[in-house]
């Protein structure tokens, strides 16, 4: 596996672009995860969200915004100190102090600002035209600030960008998008998962449509940007399998994912919350 120098603590925005001119392979921890030989990041630069660390552990880089992971790998994991990570600031429920607490002990870790609220402030838009902005800022390093529609995976994309990745490939994130497959996470994860999110699963559409959608929307944003983008499938020798989405499969699961909010509601997100939130993006 590729290794990085950094050693500390620092906000991202101090940090050089130090994966520059690299691809970087971002790791989830879906069932697909399994079929992965463990020496399959060999070589290669490479980011594992939360608990997908117990399937590389020698990973360039652990990714997390989640404290509960965070805490189970700290008390049962020597080899998560070591590393260097990536992490929000705050974690998602917790206070940006709370967070540095549970990382104080980390040999290397690199923050970045999140904000726990969705880019454009409404639930279920995610804008193609505001992704593609965003992702350009990034890229250029004039943004370090990045909310998501409900999955680390977004936000660990930004920071990649922000640290200069040339192109992306993400592996063991399908969103259950990849068939056949019966539990939310790896056989090595999946239990832990189990006794910490009873029923937070990609199969509620509600859930699952605005998180697929900004994934389709980065991955558009990136290619647009210059920066190859490889949404694997699986584990093949040729590595030659990417998901696809249908038209049809997206119009049906968007009618399933509908919500209804009173009038008032919807005023407020789309009257306020909504330009409040699109002007804080636009300069941070």
């Amino acid at each position: 596996m590729s290794t990085i120098s950094f050693s500390g603590s620092a906000m991202i925005q101090n940090v050089p672009a130090i994966l520059e001119g690299q691809d970087v392979w971002i790791v989830g921890s879906d069932p697909t995860l399994d079929g992965y030989p463990d020496d399959f990041l060999k070589d290669k630069t490479a980011m594992t969200l939360h608990l997908a660390h117990l399937k590389f552990p020698s990973a360039t880089i652990r990714y997390t915004s989640e404290y509960d992971r965070s805490e189970k790998l700290l008390a049962t994991r020597d080899d998560y100190h070591n590393g260097l990570i990536v992490s929000s600031l705050p974690h998602y429920g917790k206070t940006k102090k709370q967070t540095k607490d549970l990382l104080q002990d980390c040999a290397s870790v690199i923050y970045h600002e999140k904000v726990n609220y969705l880019p454009t402030g409404v639930r279920e838009e995610v804008s193609q035209k505001f992704t593609t902005w965003k992702v350009a800022r990034t890229i250029d390093r004039k943004s370090h600030v990045w909310g998501g529609h409900g999955s680390c995976l977004h936000t660990c994309i930004f920071a990649a960008l922000y640290l200069g990745a040339a192109a992306i490939h993400v592996i063991g994130s399908g969103h259950s998008l990849v068939s056949g497959e019966a539990a939310d996470h790896f056989a090595a994860a999946d239990g832990i998962h189990q006794n910490m999110r009873v029923g937070d699963t990609f199969t509620d559409a509600k859930i699952a449509y605005p998180v697929i959608m900004q994934t389709i929307a980065l991955k558009k944003a990136c290619e647009q940007n210059g920066v190859p983008f490889y949404w694997h499938e699986r584990y093949t020798p040729e590595m030659d399998r990417y998901i696809t989405v249908p038209d049809q499969f997206l119009d049906e699961m968007r009618i399933k994912a509908r919500r209804t909010f009173p009038l008032y509601r919807r005023l407020y997100r789309f009257c306020i919350k909504r330009p409040i939130t699109l002007l804080f993006h636009s300069w941070r």
